[in-house]
């Protein structure tokens, strides 16, 4: 079957949607013949054979070129039965393509780009869902937003995430790692992700962090990412409210913001960690609509400590894979973390069941069938009509 891909998000741009978006596209390009229309990246290679990317930088002139060079990629290969949006926010776009090519339309929804509190967008992007012939939701949290904003319930599909377990296969030894991030002696608690607000980590080290200390003082909280400076909707300097918040509280000692971490070393520092959190919290025009981090964790056999908010429930089977706690529970939080931290063999099992459970339901051999089947129903349809 050939698809052709249209997407804000794409590598090497930095990011869950990003990452997402580049692994689904490269695990169809092994069965089927995939075409790409992204956004305007400075830093791509030069070698990105049917990935087509905008000359210039800007939404507008991708919304255009995505347009053009659709248009074109549609009319000269008419094996393309399927046009797939990455995200809701390319909704008009595929559709426009689709419906006056004759093609079907499946968009893939993340959460934030079903939720974004802008009129103009939800006018322009969100409304078109329910135009939909299918719209996949990464997680039952994202698929009832879709459905909230018109999807209707028997188009919308829920596939969650896929993950490259070679990937979380590593060598390195641990004690090297640490040494190499000034960690030696040290255990660690680990954060991995943009610093968006919805991810809570300010709010970690004010309710939390204190406490995990007191009970462990050997431990050290590590916070791998930056800002989201590429992203259309995150404008805040996080960053510096959280090395500010360490400051405050006199935490240097026990909490280190790396920044923006290359993936090989990412995979170290999951190795390397004792437990993995993703302590989410509820905001008013934010979402957090899985976790993919949460599974990346548990690839690398690492259990997991996160709140009960949007999409994590369905990326962490709770008292088995890793412990979910609501959101304002700072207490309880604390005692999790301590106590994963403090038991070795509850640790090891937690982290054993992770992995079992990421290669039994998200690797992207399971998640890719998933894809496939979503495709060849909706042609289907197409073709009995």
């Amino acid at each position: 079957m050939d698809i052709l891909v249209l997407t804000w998000n794409y590598p090497p741009r930095r990011g869950g949607i990003e990452n997402l978006m580049g692994s689904l596209c490269e695990e169809l390009r092994k069965k089927h013949a995939v075409h790409v229309t992204t956004a305007h990246a400075s830093d791509s290679t030069a070698d990105e054979n049917g990935i087509h990317r905008a000359p210039w930088p800007g939404l507008l002139a991708f919304a255009v070129y995505a347009l053009w060079r659709g248009a074109i990629i549609l009319a000269r290969d008419r094996e393309i039965r399927v046009v797939f949006g990455g995200s809701a926010l390319v909704t008009p776009l595929v559709l426009i393509l689709a419906r006056v090519f004759r093609r079907r339309v499946v968009v893939l929804t993340h959460g934030l780009d079903v939720v974004h509190q802008n009129f103009f967008y939800q006018l322009l992007c969100v409304r078109w869902l329910k135009f939909c012939d299918r719209v996949v939701a990464n997680s039952h949290y994202t698929a009832s937003l879709a459905e909230q904003k018109g999807a209707r319930p028997e188009r919308v599909w829920v596939i969650p995430p896929g993950v490259d377990l070679g990937r979380f296969i590593s060598i390195a030894a641990i004690e090297h790692t640490k040494r190499e991030w000034g960690l030696e002696g040290k255990r660690i608690i680990l954060f991995v992700g943009r610093l968006a607000r919805r991810k809570g980590v300010k709010e970690f080290i004010q309710g939390s962090l204190p406490r995990v200390v007191q009970e462990i003082p050997d431990v050290c909280f590590v916070i791998a990412g930056g800002n989201p400076t590429e992203s259309l909707t995150h404008r805040d300097d996080v960053r510096s409210e959280i090395t500010t918040v360490i400051a405050e509280m006199d935490l240097e000692q026990h909490a280190r913001v790396l920044g923006g971490v290359h993936d090989d070393d990412l995979v170290k520092l999951y190795h390397a960690s004792d437990v993995v959190i993703l302590p989410a919290i509820p905001t008013e025009d934010d979402v957090e609509g899985f976790g993919i981090v949460l599974l990346e964790a548990a690839a690398a056999g690492k259990p997991v400590v996160a709140t009960r908010v949007g999409g994590i429930p369905d990326a962490v089977e709770d008292g088995k894979s890793g412990l979910l706690i609501d959101a304002d529970d700072y207490n309880e939080l604390s005692r999790s973390i301590i106590d994963l931290v403090a038991d070795e063999k509850k640790r090891w099992g937690m982290g054993e069941y992770a992995r079992s459970r990421v290669g039994e339901t998200f690797s992207w051999e399971k998640i890719l069938e998933r894809y496939e089947s979503v495709f060849s129903e909706t042609v289907a349809r197409m073709i009995n009509r």
